[in-house]
Parts: structure tokens; sequence; C-alpha cells
């Protein structure tokens, strides 16, 4: 794969039940995130990928692919029939991040 799925999220209206839903399910740690109504969660110890639960009025999931180069995944992405969401933002000390949608409505992440 040559721009690899680094991260994923899920969001909903009561992000702690969310959280606690997906831990007991599948095992997951899940920690205070770095922003308010987020929490981290994922796999214990080695292998699997973490994410993360979000606070919104609505639900969905998000993974984030990491590129070399947001905007020109943008383009591309808006080329292919896409529309983007979210232009390319840092978020000081976290991450530099985008979001798109793709032709059929999924959102998908970028991340560099």
């Amino acid at each position: 794969m040559a721009d690899p799925v680094v991260h994923f999220e899920i969001a909903g209206p009561d992000a702690a039940r969310l959280a606690d839903f997906h831990g007991k399910l599948f095992g997951w740690s899940i920690s205070p995130g770095l922003f308010p109504g987020y929490q981290s969660i994922g796999p214990i110890g080695a292998g699997g990928l973490r994410g993360g639960i979000r606070q919104e009025t609505f639900t969905e999931r998000v993974f984030y692919v990491k590129v070399p180069d947001l905007q020109a995944a943008l383009d591309r992405a808006v080329e292919l029939g896409g529309r983007v969401l979210v232009p390319p933002k840092l978020v000081p000390g976290v991450v530099h991040f985008a979001m798109f949608e793709d032709p059929a409505g999924n959102r998908t992440g970028l991340v560099q």
C-alpha cells in the first residue's frame, strides 16, 4: 500500500458510551484525548491501529491516510469526483490534516 491508513475515528452524540462499547467489545484501551469530548482508543499491546472517539451531533466513521502532500491528494480527489470538506489545516504540535468526501459521500481524512 503506497499511502497507509494510520488512524481512525468514530463519532456520535454520546462519545463516552461509544468508547465504553468499543472498549468492552474489542478489549481496547481508552484514554483521554487531546481535545474536549475526544478519547483515544485502540488495541492493548503491540500491533493494530489506534484511533479516536469524538463527540458530534452526527454519527460517522472516518479513516485517515498518510500522504506526502495534502493539497496534491485533495486535488487528485477532486479530479476523480470527490469534494474537499476540510482544506489542509495544522493543529500545532498534533497533526497536519485535511478531509474529503468521495463520490458516494464517504469521508476520508488525510494526514501528512
